[in-house]
């Protein structure tokens, strides 16, 4: 299955490197009006007095669908602050220089090295498409290169993580007044890929080469299964390519949502109402966070 969906629904900060083609028109097959999943966390316990509203996101979004529901303007609207991945993106210049940072080491191999020779044609292609240099990308770690060359693919659908669902909702709490908290810094969340084995770094390069054809159905399917609800297609769709290796599972998905359980328990035992607006994968299957928060005994109510 396509490792850009898994990326998509990973991680937050992925239009990290931006790109200075402009895109062609591409005609979207997408949902137009949707009603993505959102839940109620509450208390069933002594000393609980918090209470959460869980919002499912989509890190990029096209500008011609309407994601919103009067549920969730009255979840907004009862909401004191607003809880999202990562804050911070919005300074593109210091968001570059922790990506560069991370990204970029000495004593690379050239790209070409690290993928399959079968692969060469078309890691040329992309690169040529993508409109980076290919000396920039041989000084970046594979990680780095691959989420470079994925974010230059969703561009060249003409996306961008300028209209994502966390920024519109940043952007109506600022206008509100209401403070806005993060689950993880910039540097926490590219650390994860950062400190992939090389292996599966390299398997996340092939895999976006491999896949570039298919770029606009993935973020099709991802996107009209997050429109519509449909859980369990996001988790069919979510835990493939790189997650479908134990370890890198644990790693990428569920020990992160086990830190925000333990982030979001603490914050449920304080006075207040919070959004908390993550990726979609993260609220979906058995590991999802608010499954997790019910074994500790909160009361979870899907509203929509």
């Amino acid at each position: 299955m396509r490792i850009i969906t898994t990326i998509l629904s990973l991680i937050a900060s992925l239009l990290l490197g931006a790109c200075n083609n402009t895109p062609d028109h591409v005609t979207l097959n997408t949902v137009k009006i949707g009603t993505p999943a959102l839940w109620k966390v509450s208390g069933t316990r002594p000393g609980q007095v918090g209470v959460a509203y869980m919002f499912g996101t989509i890190h990029i979004l096209p500008d011609d669908v309407q994601w919103r529901t009067p549920a969730l303007e009255a979840a907004i609207a009862e909401s004191d602050q607003l809880v999202i991945e990562v804050l911070g993106l919005e300074d593109t210049q210091n968001a570059a220089k922790i990506f560069s940072r991370l990204a970029i080491s000495p004593g690379q191999k050239k790209l070409d090295d690290r993928i399959n020779p079968k692969l060469h044609d078309d890691l040329d292609r992309i690169i040529d498409a993508a409109n980076i240099s290919e000396r920039t990308l041989n000084r970046m770690e594979t990680w780095a290169a691959a989420l470079s060359l994925a974010s230059a693919q969703t561009r060249g659908l003409g996306l961008d993580s300028t209209g994502s669902v966390e920024k519109k909702l940043t952007a109506q709490f600022e206008k509100a007044g209401k403070p806005i908290e993060a689950l993880e810094t910039i540097e926490q969340q590219l650390g994860y890929f950062d400190k992939l084995p090389e292996e599966q770094q390299r398997k996340m390069l092939a895999s976006v080469v491999e896949e570039s054809d298919d770029a606009q159905q993935a973020f099709e399917l991802l996107f009209n299964a997050w429109m519509t609800g449909d859980l369990e297609h996001i988790v069919t769709l979510s835990d493939t390519g790189i997650l479908t290796d134990p370890k890198t599972r644990q790693y990428l998905l569920v020990a992160r949502n086990l830190d925000w359980v333990e982030q979001l328990d603490k914050r449920l035992q304080r006075p207040g109402t919070s959004l908390v607006a993550v990726g979609a994968a993260h609220l979906a299957g058995p590991d999802a966070v608010q499954a997790t928060l019910a074994k500790r005994g909160y009361k979870i109510e899907k509203i929509q």
